[in-house]
């Protein structure tokens, strides 16, 4: 009986498109963080078998939790925010004055069993899961009270203070799944735009106070990819710094790859870029991954997240939810797995952005297939939210055109 209930509760369930989108990234992942061990090689580092054995160890555990978390129910999501919310507001500043500093800004906190852990992962998943609980609460409410966003607005302006302070790209991905959620959540354009407000005033203290508005300057002004060139034609070139017309390594080595790819590529493990940068299987795992599968595998890629993308928000984006769905509580879950997926899916896409050098870095890992820590950890339990959504409204979507059926008969 109890070999039974393992079964049963192991078993994949859910949307069968979305795991298998999982499951491929996953092999992806293994693959592009396998060939570069030949950063390790080249640097005549000992350690990179520990290296492939930590990563596989990531990924085992990232499917576990997945199962896990795909077999609770998607209401138990709701609940469970709000202490997470509390937990991350606490972690966000406790990094402050214990993270440890990597590039000029503190965003790891030294825990056991994690090559670095952001508490910004922490706070990206429980503002979105608490973000859709509110907003499912609201559909209801009297839009004329001034005061009825108030809270989620506070907390999205809050929360991206907090992680600007440290790292824009963060701030900037977590603000925007939450104004692209609230815009399906059918909030006034109002409360959009005192969001909008709240999130720039977020930056704007950030930039003043944090320790990063030197370094978002130095990003934006180096000449390697499209935005900065942008701005330099605005910024006359006399008023450049040397520091500024400096061209960092990783992106000239990132160019690179991605020009070498051609269309099919160098092959799975021959890319010699990877020898050059150090952080070929995390920041820029993109650009090894067009060296070596060429520009079919980047786009192949590509389709893969936005298919990830239509299979999540396909239950509230195209349609007004139904009364019944409301009052069930259902769209909660539709709000919390279109969330979740906007915030994994815009992320993949700032990290090939910065790959093929269309904006500048940002530190951003590529979802399911950078080396992980734990990003890999949170990008599990959005998955496994996403697909507990999904195996939900598959248990009741098949009633409704019988009903419907007899009705009409």
């Amino acid at each position: 009986m109890t070999l039974e209930r393992l079964r049963t509760f192991f078993r994949l369930e859910g949307d069968r498109t979305i795991w298998n989108i999982v499951l491929a990234l996953l092999a992806i992942g293994l693959i592009v963080v396998f060939s570069a061990r030949g950063t390790y090689q080249f640097h005549d580092l000992p350690d990179t078998g520990s290296f492939l054995f930590k990563h596989i160890r990531d990924l085992t555990f990232c499917l576990i939790i997945i199962i896990v978390c795909h077999r609770l129910p998607f209401k138990s999501y709701a609940s469970l925010s709000r202490y997470l919310l509390m937990l991350s507001v606490l972690l966000l500043i406790l990094v402050q004055v214990l993270g440890v500093e990597s590039g000029g800004a503190k965003r790891a906190l030294p825990i056991p069993f994690f090559s670095g852990f952001m508490p910004s992962d922490l706070a990206k998943f429980a503002l979105i899961a608490n973000l859709a609980a509110m907003l499912a609460k609201r559909l209801k409410a009297n839009y004329s009270d001034p005061l009825v966003f108030v809270p989620p607005i506070f907390w999205c302006g809050f929360l991206g203070f907090l992680l600007a302070l440290n790292s824009g790209s963060a701030a900037l991905l977590l603000m925007a799944p939450c104004w692209l959620l609230m815009f399906i959540g059918q909030v006034p354009i109002r409360y959009l735009v005192y969001l909008t407000l709240a999130g720039s005033l977020a930056f704007t203290i950030a930039y003043a106070f944090g320790s990063r508005g030197t370094t978002w300057e130095g990003r934006f002004s180096r000449p390697t990819n499209v935005i900065s060139q942008v701005i330099q034609k605005v910024r006359p070139p006399e008023r450049l710094t040397p520091e500024d017309r400096r061209i960092d390594s990783q992106e000239e080595y990132s160019l690179v790859a991605v020009a070498s790819g051609d269309w099919i590529g160098r092959g799975p493990g021959n890319s010699l870029q990877r020898n050059f940068m150090t952080q070929a299987y995390s920041d820029f795992a993109y650009a090894i991954l067009i060296e070596e599968w060429g520009f079919i595998g980047g786009v192949f890629t590509l389709v893969l997240y936005l298919w990830l993308l239509y299979r999540s928000v396909r239950f509230v984006a195209f349609r007004r939810l139904k009364k019944a769905e409301i009052q069930s509580g259902q769209a909660f879950g539709y709000f919390l797995a279109a969330g979740l997926a906007f915030s994994l899916v815009l992320q993949a896409l700032v990290h090939m952005a910065v790959s093929v050098q269309l904006i500048p870095v940002t530190g951003q890992t590529l979802p399911l297939i950078s080396w992980g820590g734990s990003s890999l950890l949170f990008t599990g339990v959005s998955i496994g939210a996403i697909l507990s959504v999904s195996r939900e409204a598959a248990e009741t979507q098949p009633a409704e055109p019988r009903e419907e059926a007899a009705m009409a008969a």
